[in-house]
């Protein structure tokens, strides 16, 4: 049971992970182009200058970009592979 569940959190997380990923890129390749990647940081945490470009969000065809998701995910990744790791294995 806990091995299934287990599973399921990191699969959940992985997905959410690439979810994010996509929505980060997507969000600020619609704010500023090519230059995209100098919102590097905006990936991880919401700075003054992340704040700034959301605020271009009423331009942009894509919710502004939120960091939560990426944490949620990278933390339903981890609980899950704890998880795994600490069930006792049945052989």
């Amino acid at each position: 049971m806990i091995s299934k569940l287990s599973g399921t959190f990191m699969i959940i997380g992985g997905v959410g992970f690439v979810g994010a990923t996509a929505w980060w890129i997507t969000f600020f390749y619609d704010i500023l182009g090519q230059d995209f990647q100098r919102a590097r940081d905006c990936f991880y945490w919401t700075t003054d200058v992340c704040a700034l470009k959301g605020m271009a969000a009423p331009f942009a065809d894509v919710p502004v970009y939120d960091p939560f998701l990426l944490w949620m995910s990278v933390g339903m990744f981890v609980v899950g592979l704890f998880a795994r790791v600490a069930a006792p294995s049945h052989h």
